[in-house]
């Protein structure tokens, strides 16, 4: 019985399989050894899935773009699920991705067919990844190698939906923990100590208001100097986070406003110091932006600017901390450690756990509890000891 002419123009006729899916054949080319036509096949859940994944097969056979996944290698899969699939991710996301791909998933697994992909492959990666290497090169932390599989993990589901695999080999990996410095670093905040000796400088510079926002709101350093005068509420007292200024990644890029890290945006309320703190940082603006005249430029409505009302950038603020813990005498600490010590010190002074969370934007409470675990465990022994004493009085 001969097929009819199938509606998506290409001459093929889709059929239902006994396993439900939709099957198309079509010629790939010629087969330069028996001078006969390579036929191909292509699935797909519905007849309209199948045209369209046969519309674009057969546009790249005409062009000479075509690629036989069974001679497909992992690193042509890898360049074209990067350029063609993740057009919707965040640049910074993307940019990262490219990093992975580039310096450690080609270099280790891009010349491995496709089809040919094992778990055992990628778990040897892995487990190279954690090992220090040639010439002094140190083993990469946990959550690099993390980020890694979740890239490889992330394409080879794709390349599943497209039936080029059967099952995704990274499905099952385990992540190896290295004993590295960047694997054990332990959360580090600030001593109350350290706390008093630090503000004592940082109030004489000029960014002061950035550390006091730092220590007291627990915002990530991105989303200080993406903070917008209409996110706050000054009646209400609340804060809402729904940006952060992006560092650009490449050369020439500007520093623009982006997606928070989780992408989701939060809202909590502040002490009454940091409402009075933004009130004066908001009439020291305008004084700027008088003396600005014309010049002046905040487009983004951004509460941090420099003297004309651009954004600051991050390695400004990350070079005055330095030279601020210097000065005070403190060692060991980055601008994040203001965050922990918000955290910590909220924990301590008896703070719900999940309202914390929340102001943090960490994605659960359990999170939370887990990173700031030495402040869990002293209000675990404080528990402990109230239920003794309660018991006792009973």
């Amino acid at each position: 019985m001969a097929r009819g002419r199938a509606a998506n123009g290409s001459g093929l006729q889709p059929r239902k399989r006994a396993d439900g899916r939709w099957e198309v054949r079509f010629s790939s080319g010629i087969n330069p050894k028996t001078g006969k036509a390579k036929q191909k096949s292509i699935y797909g859940k519905t007849s309209q899935e199948v045209a369209e994944k046969l519309r674009k097969a057969t546009s790249e056979v005409d062009s000479g773009d075509y690629l036989d996944p069974t001679k497909m290698k992992v690193r042509e899969w890898l360049n074209t699920w990067k350029t063609t699939y993740c057009q919707s991710i965040k640049h910074a996301t993307l940019i990262q991705y490219e990093g992975y791909i580039k310096n450690y998933l080609i270099p280790n697994l891009g010349g491995v067919a496709l089809n040919k992909l094992t778990p055992m492959l990628v778990q040897d990666m892995l487990n190279k990844l954690a090992k220090p290497g040639k010439q002094g090169k140190k083993a990469l932390a946990y959550k690099t190698i993390k980020n890694i599989h979740g890239c490889l993990s992330t394409s080879l589901k794709k390349a599943v939906e497209l039936h080029y695999l059967k099952n995704n080999p990274a499905t099952g990996c385990s992540i190896p923990r290295g004993n590295n410095a960047a694997d054990t670093k332990q959360v580090h905040p600030f001593t109350p100590d350290e706390v008093h000796d630090f503000m004592k400088y940082a109030d004489e510079s000029k960014y002061h208001a950035i550390y006091f926002m730092a220590l007291n709101t627990g915002m990530r350093l991105s989303e200080i100097l993406g903070l917008r005068w209409s996110r706050i509420n000054f009646k209400t007292g609340r804060i809402t986070v729904d940006a952060q200024l992006l560092i650009p990644r490449e050369k020439g890029e500007n520093r623009s406003l982006g997606q928070t890290k989780n992408r989701k945006a939060r809202s909590f309320k502040v002490a009454e110091q940091v409402t009075n703190e933004l009130m004066n940082i908001r009439k020291l603006q305008l004084q700027a932006r008088l003396q600005a005249g014309s010049a002046w430029n905040n487009d983004d409505d951004l509460v941090f600017t420099n003297e004309i009302g651009g954004s600051i950038p991050h390695s400004t603020i990350e070079s005055d901390f330095q030279r601020l813990t210097k000065r005070s005498g403190i060692t060991n600490h980055r601008f994040h450690d203001l965050r922990h010590t918000f955290a910590t010190e909220a924990l301590r002074h008896g703070a719900d756990a999940k309202t914390i969370s929340e102001a943090l934007g960490h994605y659960s409470v359990g999170f939370t509890l887990d990173v700031y675990a030495h402040v869990s465990e002293e209000m675990a022994d404080n528990f402990a000891a109230l239920m003794s004493t309660i018991i006792s009085e009973r």
